[in-house]
């Protein structure tokens, strides 16, 4: 049995990675047959809107992409120079690995050398491979990330607002929906397991702290999208400006947290533009601090801001169109939101785990952190993900006040 504070590489995380690959595959190829049903029926506009979010998002991605690669390079290749890093079957050299980033291809390399390397972890216990293996699973799960919110959250505000405006839906339409719904919540869900990894065993996502997390988010996320649909129905010129203006208290917020999340100052600004874009959807915790009070900040204003796009399409729509579900969709999104505050309420409470500052991916010996906490990142674990601790420490950091408690077990409720 492996001991409760050295790490491994599970079936569940193998799952999780061809999980995310099955939904990433998925959402692409709603996103093309619905581009396609559109060109067919003669929608040619809405047809290229939805090609152009698909390839905006893309490019996003692939950027974050070869920003990690170039930034890794020098620890990757003086662990590899030492023999401390496996040998794949494949490994593109630079020029070729900047031309499949090109292609729009990088993530998908990113895939299949995880898949390669956590398989063989898996089945034939390679302990060589295993940092680099958890290494690799929490970068993709991290670009997944950022690809469901840029691209699943628009495309779905998008087809929410033609079906509203055509008052009809296709079949395509249906899929694209469920599919974008369930990419940016499993993507949420798939970035957290991530973060545990850097966890002792006794702390790995579980079913019971999995499905209140996978539902609060789901809870939250719809409203949200909905509101800004059924703002665009009737004020869609000024969609852009709604984006704009909440945008920029995000970055603002951003830039205050002084995140040192990429490696060079013009990326780390890429990159807080980039949470900036994902706080107009949905919640995401970059920095240290009482993470408890700004949640409560960002959610009462985001229930504010949704309540105004909502009262503004409520004075401005038609009641003609509307009034057979208008009241229904407003019971239905008011309370989805409260009940999915209050659910993460409860996660927060008894399900989420904080671990003392001081013992935040400390380099102490092994026996330092013997028992909860997190893993010991000592000689055993040298290849560490900056990535990784910059959001582990943002996510499972217990307030300065609390540190001296550490509530390291799922609590059963």
């Amino acid at each position: 049995m492996v001991p409760d504070d050295v790490i491994s590489f599970s079936v569940i995380d193998l799952v999780f990675i061809w999980l995310g690959l099955g939904t990433f595959l998925l959402d692409l190829g709603t996103d093309a047959w619905v581009a396609f049903s559109f060109y067919w029926a003669g929608d040619y506009f809405w047809g290229s809107a939805v090609l152009v979010l698909v390839f905006l998002c893309s490019a996003v991605v692939q950027l974050f992409s070869w920003f990690w690669f170039a930034g890794d390079r020098q620890q990757l290749e003086s662990f590899s120079n030492s023999g401390r890093l496996p040998k794949l079957k494949v490994t593109p050299g630079d020029r070729v690995l900047g031309l499949l980033h090109w292609l729009q291809l990088g993530f998908l390399v990113r895939y299949i050398t995880a898949l390669e390397l956590g398989f063989r972890v898996y089945k034939e216990k390679e302990t060589m491979g295993l940092q680099y293996a958890i290494y690799l699973a929490c970068d993709i799960s991290m670009l997944r990330l950022f690809e469901s919110i840029f691209e699943s959250a628009p495309q779905l505000t998008l087809m929410l607002y033609i079906i509203m405006q055509k008052n009809q839906v296709e079949i395509h339409q249906y899929f694209s929906l469920v599919a974008s719904f369930l990419s940016i919540v499993w993507a949420l869900l798939d970035f957290h397991q991530s973060l545990r990894t850097s966890l002792s065993d006794k702390m790995r996502l579980q079913f019971k702290s999995a499905v209140p997390y996978f539902l609060c988010n789901l809870l939250l996320i719809w409203p949200r999208i909905i509101s800004i649909a059924l703002f665009a129905t009737v004020f869609k010129q000024y969609i852009f400006l709604h984006l704009a203006i909440i945008w920029l208290p995000m970055f603002f917020w951003a830039w205050q947290q002084g995140t040192t999340f990429m490696n060079s100052f013009p990326e780390e600004v890429f990159y807080r533009g980039t949470v900036a874009v994902i706080l107009y959807f949905t919640w995401l915790n970059i920095a240290e601090g009482k993470t408890c009070i700004r949640q409560i900040i960002y959610h009462l204003f985001m229930a504010v801001d949704c309540g105004i796009l909502v009262g503004f399409w409520w004075l401005h729509r038609d009641p003609v169109l509307t009034d057979p579900y208008v009241v229904q969709l407003l019971i239905a999104t008011s309370s989805s939101y409260l009940i999915g505050v209050v659910i993460k309420c409860v996660y927060y409470k008894y399900l989420h785990p904080f671990v003392p500052a001081e013992h935040l991916f400390s380099t102490d010996e092994t026996d330092s952190l013997q028992g909860d906490g997190f893993r010991s990142v000592g000689e055993d674990r040298p290849l560490m993900n900056e990535r990784m601790k910059t959001f582990s420490n943002s996510f499972y950091s217990a307030p300065e006040e609390d540190s001296h408690v550490s509530k390291m077990e799922e609590t059963k409720i």
